[in-house]
């Protein structure tokens, strides 16, 4: 492992670290357009219906080897912010042997700041480092997701997948795969969802979507 360390500063006066979470970005997904024709391959989502919530996390590309704290290569999510700074959590992160407890890891709002690990004490060791911020599918707010899949067709009938994730985890005990047979009707339908499919074969489907899923 390459050391990234360049400096480490312990600055005088106490670093409070804020317990009050990360931002959310909320996502709405409402996938396709009504009356738009779409074309989906085997596997692909035809039909997409939900929220996600984001929350954001300090990704660490490569580990920081220090002389007071070791840094692995990890993502880290926020667990608080100030006005000038963002704090994430610092578990995973190695303590030597004489240095104080760890509390959090901290970086600035703005720029690409120095990395610091914030002690229980209210000081810091600070490392240069290479890392990025990102959003993530939160663990604490309750995403959802419903959506159909394409699996293809044998003869006049085509086979639908249903599916519901939870906090981007899929929820087997309401998947579902259903057949649906195109001589009898073009247009197909699941709980509520209903799209008019204009042509399929083994490989992919063309459709419009008539309705999405209903809103929860």
């Amino acid at each position: 492992m390459a050391s990234v360390l360049l400096v480490i500063i312990f600055l005088s006066g106490c670093t409070t670290v804020k317990y009050n979470g990360s931002p959310m970005a909320v996502k709405s997904v409402d996938y396709p357009p009504v009356g738009q024709e779409v074309t989906a391959y085997v596997g692909d989502h035809m039909v997409e219906k939900g929220v996600i919530y984001e929350e954001q996390v300090l990704y660490v590309k490569q580990r920081v080897d220090g002389f007071l704290y070791d840094i692995p290569s990890n993502n880290y999510p926020q667990v608080g912010f100030d006005s000038k700074q963002d704090f994430f959590s610092a578990v995973g992160v190695i303590r030597g042997a004489l240095s104080d407890p760890i509390e959090a890891l901290a970086i600035k709002k703005q720029g690409h700041s120095k990395l610091c690990v914030i002690t229980t004490l209210g000081s810091r060791a600070c490392y240069d480092a290479d890392y990025e911020r990102h959003g993530r599918v939160s663990e604490t707010k309750n995403s959802f997701q419903q959506t159909l899949i394409y699996s293809g067709r044998v003869g006049s009938k085509i086979n639908i997948g249903y599916r519901e994730f939870s906090n981007n985890t899929a929820r087997p005990a309401f998947n579902n795969e259903v057949e649906y047979d195109l001589s009898a009707s073009r247009v197909i339908g699941y709980k509520g969802a209903q799209i008019e499919v204009l042509n399929a074969d083994n490989s992919s489907i063309t459709y419009k979507l008539i309705r999405n899923f209903p809103n929860r």
